[in-house]
């Protein structure tokens, strides 16, 4: 339980770090961000909130694609149907230049998508614009 409650409020600093980074446009403010979810998830590895909302500011924020990539691949490893992290998995794959890769992860997001997922809109958008892309000519 000590662990959890540690978790969690090291993730509200993190998301209060995060806060102040998209007010104020200030890379470190996402830095800090980072490091602080990244210790909610070491101080609760079931916490995979923490660890998603650190490689979303990983490859968005930071231009970090690679650690992002890694961080969300241990996530799917995991749990292959944490959609989540499928979903910024492929969005990563895509920042990189990786278009097969992120088009697979969206085909897979959209088969195993629930219904009034938040992203399931811009999953089938982006994999539509991908399979153009990725095609035979």
């Amino acid at each position: 339980m000590r662990s959890w409650v540690k978790a969690q409020l090291l993730f509200t600093w993190g998301g209060l770090h995060r806060y102040f980074g998209n007010t104020n446009g200030v890379r470190h403010e996402y830095e800090r961000a980072a490091h602080y979810f990244d210790r909610a998830y070491r101080a609760d590895p079931n916490f995979d909130q923490a660890l998603l909302a650190a490689a979303v500011l990983r490859y968005r924020e930071l231009g970090r694609v690679d650690a992002a990539i890694d961080d969300l691949s241990g996530l799917l490893a995991a749990n292959p149907a944490h959609s989540s992290a499928r979903f910024y998995r492929a969005m990563a794959y895509q920042e990189a230049g990786r278009y097969q890769e992120a088009l697979q992860d969206l085909q897979a997001f959209l088969d195993r998508a629930q219904p009034g997922d938040p992203n399931f809109d811009s999953a089938l958008r982006m994999a539509g614009l991908l399979d153009d892309l990725v095609a035979p000519a």
